[in-house]
């Protein structure tokens, strides 16, 4: 038998996409959960004999991947996020670009004595949510070239995972829009950010890996919500919604120690509905908003002690 408190994930940077290195350090990963996994795609046989019982099925192809779930912290997912925003960090500032990040990802059941390994690990989606209580968590999806498993350990001597303090909903500061603090005008309750860089797997037959030939990239799509108190603030921000005039939007997180992350949304265009509810209910409105034209940057800030 086995407790998820004893699944542990360690992952480290791949040279060659699906091509686990044989030196380096693996990172111990913070999760809260590994979905990785094989699944299997198979075809029935349709023939036709003297009984009526199915005559089996054959493997078509194999999909490898699942969602990593965490809770934010400072410098604990920024390979990560690098994947995801097929970018590097330069000079502290990561934007949108068209650098392929593949790793090669350890999930172990300690317990049991059973190793598997993911390779050619691509983050096609990435996803941000900062409740209006709670943690801010992240989602990162998954897309490999290749599995494979063992009954023997993988990783020997990982690195410790970071210490750095998870962040929640009271870690987040002053939100702008279009420069100007929403403070008092038009109180935010809730936000999400999504991005989506539209992976499609390529099937290549005459191969012996497991999974597809290749994972490739095609438009980045960032959008998310945004909730907020309705005023005549939120009102004007609505507004945008038909004349299509994007707005900014930045706001930075800050976790107890000082560390801090800063997101910039030069250009997003919003879509939403009134609002509504009865009269014992706060009125809120959530706007859908999308990425347009100008890639968002996140910028990273350790804490430096005076």
């Amino acid at each position: 038998m086995s407790s998820g408190a004893k699944v542990t994930s360690y992952i480290i940077p791949e040279v060659t996409p699906g091509v686990t290195p044989g030196s380096g350090t693996w990172d111990t990963l913070r999760l809260t959960g590994n979905a990785m996994t094989p699944t299997v795609n198979t075809a029935t046989s349709d023939e036709i004999t003297d009984s009526r019982i199915s005559q089996g099925s054959v493997v078509t192809s194999t999909d490898i991947g699942g969602d990593l779930t965490a809770e934010l912290s400072y410098g604990s997912f920024d390979k990560l996020l690098e994947a995801a925003f097929y970018g590097n960090w330069t000079a502290n500032v990561l934007t949108v670009g068209d650098v392929r990040h593949t790793f090669s990802i350890a999930k172990n059941y300690m317990d049991v004595g059973v190793y598997s390994l993911f390779k050619g690990v691509h983050i096609p989606t990435f996803a941000l949510d900062i409740p209006s209580d709670g943690k801010v968590t992240v989602t990162f999806g998954t897309a490999c070239l290749d599995y494979t498993d063992s009954d023997a350990p993988i990783v020997l001597a990982p690195a410790a995972p970071t210490s750095t303090p998870f962040m929640s909903n009271g870690n987040v500061g002053t939100l702008l829009v279009d420069g100007v603090s929403l403070e008092g005008q038009a109180c935010v309750s809730a936000m999400t950010i999504s991005l989506d860089n539209g992976l499609q797997a390529q099937r290549c037959i005459g191969t012996d890996k497991m999974g597809p030939g290749a994972q490739i990239a095609t438009e980045a799509a960032i959008t998310g919500t945004i909730t907020l108190a309705w005023s005549a603030t939120a009102w004007g921000i609505w507004k945008n919604t038909f004349t299509r005039v994007p707005v900014s939007i930045e706001f930075p997180i800050t976790d107890s120690v000082g560390n801090k992350y800063t997101f910039s949304f030069p250009a997003v265009e919003v879509d939403g509905e009134l609002p509504s509810g009865g009269k014992k209910d706060l009125i809120e409105v959530t706007l859908n908003y999308t990425v347009a034209k100008i890639a968002p940057t996140i910028t990273r800030a350790p804490y430096v002690a005076p």
